[in-house]
């Protein structure tokens, strides 16, 4: 298949997904009015509001810690103020875009090779990073299937020693990958490349860090969450780790209607206005709001940069002349 029918392809997954993920939204909310859902968006109190906002600042500042750890893996120091700059605007964009591994990878390779890193070490970031995310989704999404079988069989209607299993499965995958960068030093031969294993120090922070990130990421919606919404925190996290990722693989961009439509679903017992209320809260809350805020720091940097090329330039000229 050509670069030029895999982009059609993605397209028109992308979209079929986005049309599929509305349909049944629609057919969820029934005889739901858009004045009803408004209303509950409205209605949210001003404390909900200034909650969501701080733990969005914390999501994303736990956010770089992906980034941290990756310099580290690749055998990188930089500026902190650099790192935080690059990893916030690389989520702000790839979160709201979709496409992660491109949005946020063609970012990363701007920011990072102005910083003199190679492009081989860029695309080892890359790849930590959402190593590091797919950990955290396994071992929080296995923990809460261990511990709170219950709640999650009466969302999801499954039998409980389903789910334990389940959940069993998914540790078992986290403690592997920590095995084998306890046990293994060389890397792991993949045809003509050979992937670098972590330390068994670094791999347990990369645990650390995806899993605070899928509870703080998750802890911006609960408190956004209508106040009769009879549901706890364990439960609905497992509801977050189920609907983040099927959003971020629709390749929908920033999961557009198919997060929604999975957490309407899984919230059977809350008014799907008043759920639908708070997610369209959490919308601007957490991908509007950073995107603008990124939008216009890429801007700045690159007046900035533009600003310090010209004379760089033309003093190249003069050496070549």
């Amino acid at each position: 298949m050509t670069r030029k029918n895999f982009s059609r392809l993605t397209v028109a997954v992308a979209v079929a997904m986005f049309v599929a993920a509305i349909v049944v939204l629609y057919r969820q909310l029934g005889n739901t009015r858009w004045i009803d859902i408004v209303g509950h968006f409205e209605a949210l109190r001003r404390t909900q509001i200034l909650a969501a906002l701080a733990l969005t600042s914390a999501s994303y500042l736990v956010l770089t810690a992906y980034d941290f750890l990756a310099l580290h893996y690749v055998g990188r120091r930089l500026r902190v103020r650099d790192t935080l700059f690059a990893s916030f605007v690389a989520y702000a964009f790839s979160n709201s875009i979709g496409f992660a591994l491109v949005s946020g990878g063609s970012l990363r390779y701007r920011f990072y090779t102005g910083l003199g890193l190679r492009p081989v070490a860029i695309g080892e970031i890359v790849v930590f990073c959402t190593v590091t995310y797919s950990l955290g989704v396994t071992i929080v999404s296995g923990l809460m299937l261990l511990l709170d079988p219950a709640g999650i069989s009466s969302i999801l209607g499954l039998p409980q020693p389903i789910l334990r299993t389940a959940g069993a499965a998914m540790l078992a995958l986290g403690i592997t990958y920590l095995a084998i960068t306890a046990a293994r030093r060389g890397p792991i031969t993949l045809g003509r490349y050979g992937l670098r294993l972590p330390s068994l120090g670094c791999g347990l922070m990369q645990v650390a860090v995806a899993c605070c990130d899928q509870a703080v990421a998750a802890s911006v919606v609960y408190v956004l969450l209508p106040s009769n919404a009879q549901i706890g925190f364990p439960a609905f996290l497992e509801i977050y780790v189920v609907s983040a990722p099927i959003a971020l693989l629709s390749l929908v961009p920033g999961g557009l209607g198919v997060f929604e439509t999975m957490v309407v679903a899984l919230l059977a017992n809350t008014s799907s206005a008043a759920s639908l209320g708070s997610l369209i809260a959490y919308r601007v809350i957490y991908f509007m709001v950073p995107l603008a805020l990124a939008m216009l720091m890429v801007a700045v940097y690159e007046i900035r940069r533009s600003s310090r090329d010209p004379p760089t330039q033309a003093a190249d000229q003069e050496r070549r002349g």
